[in-house]
């Protein structure tokens, strides 16, 4: 295209954009629709507007320059007080501390860039993010009989099923009609994608969906595009299994529903990119925290950032072995959860300093984390040759076994000594996680240090 055609069509964009804007205020005025209609059918409207990019613009830089004109007069709506009062009402009405509307634009652009070339990449995620998460909010304010909890409130089982459909449709179509993707095949990547998309839905917080939503969708689509059915269906059973297991968990937990779904969701993406090996760490974690120290009231206190701090240095670590391929990262990323079993523990005698000797206690979940987490999956890891090769055998176990022990045994102790500092009086909250995300981090460098010295 032309400087010119380029510049009428965004020209075009933002009109139809700032008449959507216009017509949703005088709904508002004339109508009194639910604030969240009025949210959503500015999120649907959006939606269908950009759709079409691909088609339109040759280029990316239009694209960025009509982001940046969104957002700064998105920001405008939320920090000029005439704006606020007038047509930000539209957006702002539900009462939420949000960042949703400022997220779309970045997800669209960021989206038009990784899949030019490949518009299914962009089509599938923008229409689960404009058409699933409206529907899906609109039947939960509607319908929403069956509460879950989230770190934000509550969100409905049926707004979820609704999602679900949704996103299974605005992907399973234009696999389907537009593609050359077989029957099953596009079946099976739909159901896989909606319910993966679904779950980053569940735990998305301060409107961080407008982007988990498209960018996981078209990393998931990306993942499985060309996958073949017999793949496809261990993962798509692999998911489900996972989501039965996180519905039958939630009465055993203190993690709350959107950070059982996070955990989850972390748990199938380190099996799915690194294999069952990875997968077991973080699930002896999660079943040992649940099972020797079990939920005795109603209370369910850890969110999903809870879920953020911990996972913090296995993400780190699942992502450099999902570039590099190099089996030995599995040593690092296995103490972090070693190590983070043995922080949850420590933290129980920050909560409970009067429950029997803390040097004990403190000895107790050094050895917990070490030989629940780190000792089986290393010694599985070693009789099943993933991190043999180059690495002294038996001589290479034991050093790294040390190792493990060493870095939980540093973690435990030195969140010990920060107990008083954290825990007080007064309870300083703000400092827990940050903590916990930093010894994780440590204690995983230490328990990896014969790979990477």
């Amino acid at each position: 295209m032309t400087l010119t055609a380029n510049l009428l069509a965004m020209a075009a964009l933002l009109a139809a954009l700032a008449i959507l804007l216009v017509v949703l205020k005088a709904a508002e005025s004339r109508g009194h629709l639910h604030p969240e209609s009025l949210r959503k059918g500015v999120h649907v409207g959006m939606g269908l507007v950009v759709l079409p990019l691909p088609w339109i613009f040759d280029r990316a830089w239009p694209v960025i320059v009509l982001a940046v004109l969104a957002c700064g007069a998105l920001v405008a709506t939320r920090s000029i007080r005439s704006l606020r009062g007038g047509i930000g009402t539209v957006l702002g009405g539900v009462g939420r501390d949000t960042l949703g509307e400022i997220y779309f634009p970045i997800a669209v652009t960021v989206l038009f860039v990784l899949g030019r070339g490949d518009w299914l990449l962009y089509v599938v995620p923008i229409l689960m993010l404009t058409l699933a998460d409206a529907v899906a909010a609109l039947v939960g304010v509607r319908y929403g009989l069956f509460q879950y909890q989230t770190s934000e409130g509550t969100k409905s089982l049926e707004g979820s099923l609704a999602f679900f459909l949704v996103a299974f449709f605005s992907a399973h179509l234009p696999l389907l009609l537009l593609t050359d993707t077989g029957r099953a095949e596009a079946v099976l990547i739909a159901a896989i994608l909606a319910l993966l998309v679904m779950m980053l839905e569940f735990i998305a917080w301060r409107g961080l969906d407008n982007l988990l939503i498209p960018l996981g969708a078209h990393a998931f689509l990306r993942l499985y595009q060309d996958a073949d059915t017999r793949l496809l269906l261990a993962h798509l059973l692999a998911a489900a299994l996972l989501v039965v297991f996180t519905l039958a968990w939630r009465r055993r937990s203190r993690l709350d529903d959107s950070a059982l779904v996070g955990g989850a969701l972390f748990g199938f993406t380190a099996a799915t990119l690194g294999g069952w090996l990875w997968f077991l760490g973080p699930f002896l974690f999660f079943l040992a925290m649940s099972l020797v120290w079990p939920r005795s009231t109603d209370d369910r206190p850890h969110t999903v950032y809870d879920i953020l701090s911990t996972t913090a240095a296995g993400m780190c670590w699942l992502f450099a072995y999902s570039v590099t391929g190099e089996a030995w990262l599995l040593v690092p990323f296995t103490g972090s959860f070693a190590a983070q079993l043995t922080l949850y523990g420590v933290a129980r005698i920050g909560h409970r300093p009067d429950r029997g000797s803390p040097l004990r206690r403190l000895l107790g979940d050094i050895g917990l984390g070490w030989l629940v987490v780190q000792c089986p999956v290393l010694l599985i890891a070693f009789t099943s040759g993933v991190v043999v090769e180059g690495g002294w055998g038996v001589v290479g176990l034991m050093i790294d076994l040390g190792l493990g022990l060493m870095a939980v045994s540093l973690a435990g102790v030195v969140f010990y000594l920060l107990l008083p500092r954290i825990y007080g009086p007064p309870l300083r909250e703000g400092a827990i996680k940050p903590a916990v995300a930093a010894l994780g981090t440590v204690a995983s460098l230490v328990a990896g240090l014969r790979w990477l010295a």
